[in-house]
C-alpha cells in the first residue's frame, strides 16, 4: 500500500473516532410493578390523620345507624339490623342487604338507582396540590397546582374520592392500591410500555410510545419482588395504545390523545379496559433503567362508579362495610365534580378529569409472530356484575327507576313486591 493511501487510511479511522456517534434505532421494554390512582398524600408517612389535602383526615367508618334511616324503616328495624354480633345480631349479613336498599321506597336497589336516594355528602380534598395534567390548557382551571408549581392542574377525581380510606396514603401504600399491586403482580393481569426511537434514548425528539396488556404474568423472586429483564409478548387488540412522544433529559411528554390501557383492578370482574379521553402520558426515565409514570384524561364517570360498585363477590355492600366506603355518596360526589364532555341533549358534563401514577421495570416486550387476543376469562358468576352495571348505566341514561332483581333479601322485608317501572316519585331526587 502506498504512502498516500496509508496516509488517507489513517486520517479516515482518526475522523471517525473523533466524529459523535452515528444515531441508532433504540428500543427499550418495560413491566409494570405497581399502578393507582395519583392522589396527593398530604398527612404524615404512614398515618390516615389530617393532612393539607383531607385537614379532617380519612373520612371514617359509615354510620349505619343513620345511613339507614329511611321514610319506610322504623327505629326498630334499625336497631334489629345493627346488632352487634356479640349481642345475638347477624352482624355484616344483615347490614349489607339492608344498605342496598334505603332510597325513598323499600323495592329499590340503591347502588343501580343511586339517586333514589339522597347525598348524605361526603368529605372531598380541599388541598390545592395534586399530580395530573393541565389538560384543557388553561392554567385558570382544574384547581390545583402541581407538586413541582405547575397550574391548572385536572385531577377532579382526586378532588372526589381522595379522602375515602381505601384510597389515601403514600404512594403505593394505601389499602386498596396494595391489593390491587398484590393481584396484578400475582398474575391478575399484566402491563408493559415499549418505547423506541433513533437517536439517545435521553434526548430524542421522534419517539414512539406504547403501552398494552400482555397475556404472559409477571415473574417474582423468592422475596416476592419482579425479576427484571423478562419477556412480555404484547397485545393490540384492546387495551393497547400507540403515541407519538418525544423525550427531553430522560422525561418523556406523549401528544395528547385517547388512552387506552389496562384498568387499575383488584378482582376479575373489574378488569379490562380504561379509556382516557384527551389523554397525555409523562415517563420519568430512572438512572435504574426502570421508570415511573403518569397518564392523565377524562374517564366517564359512571365507568368509575361501575368498576367500584359492581364486583363478584366483592360489591357495594361489602364495600360499605369493609371499607369505609358510601356508594352513594361517591356517586353524587363523581357527577358533582364530573368537569368534561357534556351531553350535547342534557349538557351534564359525562366525564371526570382523573390521573394514574405507575413505576416500571426493564423487560423485553416483544411482538408475537402471530398476533394475540386478550386472555381475561370470565369470572364464575361474574355475570352478575356486569348486568348491574348495564342496568345503573340504563337508569341514569334513562332517568327511570330499574326494577330491583330478585335476590337473597334482607329480614325485614320478608314479602316486599318488585317495582316494575317508573320514574322516581322524589321530587327532590338528584339524578
Amino acid at each position: 500500500m502506498g504512502s498516500w493511501n496509508k496516509q488517507f487510511l489513517i486520517a479516515t479511522v482518526l475522523a471517525m473516532t473523533a466524529s459523535p456517534a452515528m444515531a441508532a434505532p433504540w428500543v427499550r421494554g418495560f413491566v409494570v410493578d405497581n399502578y393507582e390512582p395519583a392522589f396527593y398524600y398530604g398527612g404524615r408517612s404512614g398515618t390516615e390523620e389530617p393532612g393539607t389535602d383531607c385537614p379532617k383526615g380519612t373520612i371514617p367508618i359509615l354510620d349505619y345507624k343513620k345511613e339507614l334511616k329511611t321514610s319506610w324503616r322504623t327505629q326498630a328495624e334499625i336497631d334489629k339490623i345493627t346488632l352487634p354480633v356479640s349481642a345475638g345480631g347477624e352482624g355484616e349479613r344483615a347490614v349489607s342487604p339492608a344498605m342496598q336498599h334505603r332510597g325513598f321506597r323499600k323495592d329499590i336497589d340503591t347502588y343501580i338507582n343511586p339517586f333514589a336516594a339522597p347525598d348524605a355528602g361526603m368529605l372531598q380534598v380541599t388541598g390545592t396540590i395534586s399530580e395530573g395534567f393541565d389538560l384543557d390548557g388553561n392554567t385558570a382551571s382544574g384547581g390545583f397546582i402541581s407538586p413541582k408549581g405547575e397550574r391548572g392542574i385536572d385531577n377532579a377525581f382526586y378532588r372526589a374520592w381522595g379522602c375515602i380510606m381505601s384510597y389515601r396514603g403514600t404512594p403505593y401504600q394505601a389499602y386498596l392500591s396494595q391489593r390491587a399491586n398484590d393481584k396484578m403482580l400475582d398474575g391478575l393481569y399484566t402491563m408493559v410500555v415499549r418505547l423506541s426511537g433513533n437517536a439517545d434514548p435521553m434526548n430524542d425528539d421522534n419517539v414512539t410510545f406504547e403501552i398494552a396488556y400482555s397475556p404472559d404474568r409477571v415473574v417474582k423472586d423468592p422475596l416476592g419482588k419482579l425479576v427484571q429483564d423478562v419477556s412480555f409478548r404484547v397485545v393490540k387488540s384492546a387495551q393497547y395504545t400507540k403515541l407519538k412522544a418525544r423525550i427531553r433529559n430522560g422525561v418523556l411528554e406523549t401528544e395528547q390523545a385517547d388512552v387506552r390501557m389496562p384498568a387499575f383492578s383488584w378482582g376479575e370482574t373489574n378488569r379490562g379496559e380504561t379509556l382516557f379521553q384527551k389523554g397525555r402520558v409523562r415517563l420519568i426515565l430512572n438512572q435504574n433503567g426502570g421508570l415511573s409514570g403518569l397518564v392523565g384524561g377524562y374517564r366517564d364517570w359512571r365507568d368509575v362508579y361501575n368498576k367500584d360498585t359492581f364486583n363478584v363477590p366483592s360489591g357495594g355492600a361489602t364495600r360499605e362495610t369493609y371499607y369505609h366506603q358510601n356508594q352513594i355518596s361517591m356517586y353524587y360526589a363523581l357527577k358533582r365534580n364530573a368537569d368534561a364532555m357534556p351531553d350535547p341533549k342534557t349538557g351534564r358534563n359525562t366525564a371526570i378529569s382523573a390521573a394514574y401514577r405507575f413505576t416500571a421495570q426493564p423487560a423485553f416486550v416483544l411482538d408475537p409472530p402471530t398476533p394475540l387476543a386478550l386472555e381475561q376469562p370470565p369470572y364464575p358468576g361474574g355475570e352478575r356484575a356486569m348486568t348491574e352495571r348495564e342496568r345503573f348505566l340504563k337508569a341514569t341514561d334513562t332517568r327511570a327507576i330499574q326494577p330491583e332483581v330478585p335476590r337473597r333479601r334482607e329480614a325485614e322485608q320478608p314479602n316486599q313486591q318488585i317495582a316494575t317501572s317508573g320514574k322516581p316519585q322524589n321530587p327532590g331526587a338528584d339524578y
